[in-house]
């Protein structure tokens, strides 16, 4: 007999067949994307889980319902919770596990009771309606927590507060007094809406977690090529476009633009003392503190070695001497005992009202560098302009 389009049997289908399909290219990606993006192993298993539970679903009246029913529903609820696990990775937390898996065992001790004791069907939408508002409703909260203002959480947000919205929207026929068959496959309006949504739910996750994944991989990406691998700091490529970004609208706002360039005394000598080792967690103590006196919009970029690069957007001479004393007071602390005490040497320069094209920087840097050559050579763990 022809498959009918709006048959309940026909919907669980399809959600097996996407359940199949997504957890394939989630699996594929997961091998594919660095390991530190976390979460793509969980989605692949949870949206198989849950094809697979709606593969056990149309087979009702077919196979036991020991199958369709229990085993299905263990499934789809492993398959929400691993939804959960993989966004609690993703944000690189630790899942709950303990909680939660007690919880899925009481709520199929009830099923089963539910199936095989009372034979109540309005009990089972109940127990299953009251999972999906949970997990959906903890899905929604941990999308939205990833990233606010990304495309990527908004959608899967999105996502999943529609699937619970479904889910309470089903449990509220159930107080209204609307009564359901005991039939897997009645092909009232309510059962036809939420297989529909299931199944589509099915495909609009696994794209949300597909563009998260994404997203992710793309600020990795990005963070690669503009930053320096050990301190974090902009890589001398990233320095010079943002700085040109600055220089154009300090020459719009007329505004004046500092730069301030350091390095590290006597850091060869620290080399050969206590090993590159220690040279590499010396350059990294530096640029820690460094940045930590620095505001959101200052640009701290390492150009090299214990060579380093501030930009400071709005920013006179007084102040920028201020923010370099302020740093070479601080560097000059001996803060971490497990490393030599080190101190460092800057210098400074200021444009005012710059205009030109982003070219001058390059002369505004080399101002800067005269004036560190200077610092040293006045005898270093200073700062002059």
């Amino acid at each position: 007999m022809p498959m009918e389009l709006f048959n309940p049997r026909t919907f669980l289908f399809v959600a097996n067949l996407l359940g199949l399909l997504c957890a394939l290219v989630l699996w594929v990606q997961a091998k594919s994307f660095p390991n530190d993006i976390g979460g793509l192993r969980d989605w692949a298993k949870a949206v198989l889980l849950i094809g697979c539970a709606s593969g056990l679903a149309s087979a009702r009246g077919i196979l036991y319902d020991s199958v369709t029913i229990i085993v299905a529903s263990a499934m789809l609820l492993l398959g929400q919770f691993l939804l959960i696990v993989g966004l609690q990775r993703y944000a690189g937390q630790e899942p709950a596990w303990r909680p939660t898996l007690d919880g899925i065992g009481a709520a199929m001790l009830l099923i089963i009771w539910l199936t095989y004791g009372s034979h109540n069907y309005q009990g089972r939408i109940f127990i299953m309606s009251l999972a999906h508002i949970g997990f959906f409703s903890v899905g929604a909260f941990l999308s939205y927590r990833s990233n606010p203002k990304g495309f990527a959480s908004h959608f899967l947000t999105v996502a999943f507060l529609l699937g619970a919205a479904v889910a309470v929207w089903r449990l509220s026929t159930l107080s209204m007094g609307v009564r359901e068959n005991d039939e897997a496959f009645d092909r009232n309006l309510i059962q036809q809406i939420y297989l529909g949504v299931f199944s589509l739910g099915i495909l609009g996750l696994s794209i949300g977690f597909i563009l998260l994944a994404n997203e992710r991989l793309r600020v990795e990406l990005e963070f690669m090529a503009t930053r320096d691998p050990m301190t974090g700091a902009f890589n001398r490529r990233a320095f010079f476009a943002r700085a040109g970004v600055e220089w154009a609208r300090s020459a719009r706002s007329h505004q004046p633009l500092a730069v301030i360039t350091s390095d590290i005394d006597f850091f060869k000598k620290v080399n050969d003392t206590y090993g590159h080792h220690i040279g590499d967690l010396v350059i990294k103590d530096f640029a820690r503190r460094a940045a930590q006196m620095l505001r959101l919009p200052d640009i701290f970029a390492r150009f090299g070695g214990e060579e380093f690069v501030i930009l400071l957007p709005d920013t006179g001479k007084t102040e920028a001497r201020q923010v370099a004393e302020r740093i070479r007071q601080e560097i000059q602390i001996q803060r971490n005992k497990e490393l030599p005490a080190y101190t460092v040497s800057l210098g400074l320069a200021v444009a005012n009202g710059v205009s030109g094209d982003a070219a001058d920087v390059e002369a505004l840097l080399a101002d800067a560098d005269a004036a560190l050559y200077r610092a040293k050579e006045g005898g270093r763990n200073r700062v002059e302009a």
